[in-house]
């Protein structure tokens, strides 16, 4: 069974499926934040590329946002487009720092593997921000913004908008309703 790459066109363009050979799938590692620009480059010189992404909230100017990262950090996949499609020319792709490889032999991952990536990558990608959210009943939160900034409590509630924390204000536990983007898992 050979997977088919979930690969939208603003992530690399012109890829969408994998030509339905059984040609193996090789690992590239690419430059630092270059992920994108080795796929774009590979795919013109005509191989199937697979470069997951997953959303991630991430805080940015103070406020939680939903944001596409790849899942795994200077990391693609790729495979040749028929059997005669050398791979040589991959390392002195623009982007790509070198095939990933064991010894002599470049490495292959599975299409088991990689189509429970993609199951994984759809799942999450659809689910909606309150399903991805650190936070939850139960984890321990830092205040970072606002008056209560620095002081750390507990998660008693979440709702859409707000978040209810369990603190210790002047001696006593206080529910505190703040919004999403005021905090912080505490580590």
């Amino acid at each position: 069974m050979n997977p088919t790459p979930m690969v939208s066109s603003e992530r690399c363009p012109g890829i969408l499926e994998s030509g339905g050979h059984s040609l193996p799938w090789y690992v590239v590692h690419t430059k630092v934040r270059q992920e994108q620009t080795a796929c774009e480059n590979l795919v013109r010189q005509g191989y199937i590329v697979y470069f997951p992404k997953f959303k991630l909230l991430k805080r940015s100017r103070g406020r939680q946002q939903a944001r596409l990262e790849p899942m795994f950090p200077r990391y693609i996949f790729l495979q040749p487009e028929s059997a005669s499609h050398s791979i040589s020319p991959v390392r002195s792709t623009l982007g790509v720092t070198t095939l990933v490889r064991f010894g002599q032999e470049p490495a292959v991952v599975r299409p088991e593997t990689l189509k429970g990536i993609q199951e994984f990558e759809a799942r999450r990608n659809e689910a909606r921000d309150e399903d991805i959210s650190p936070f939850r009943p139960g984890v321990s939160i830092r205040v970072a913004d606002g008056p209560l900034a620095g002081m750390e409590g507990l998660i008693s509630g979440v709702s859409r908008e707000r978040v209810i924390v369990l603190m210790q204000l002047l001696g006593h536990d206080t529910q505190v309703s703040l919004s999403h983007h005021q905090l912080m898992v505490a580590h």
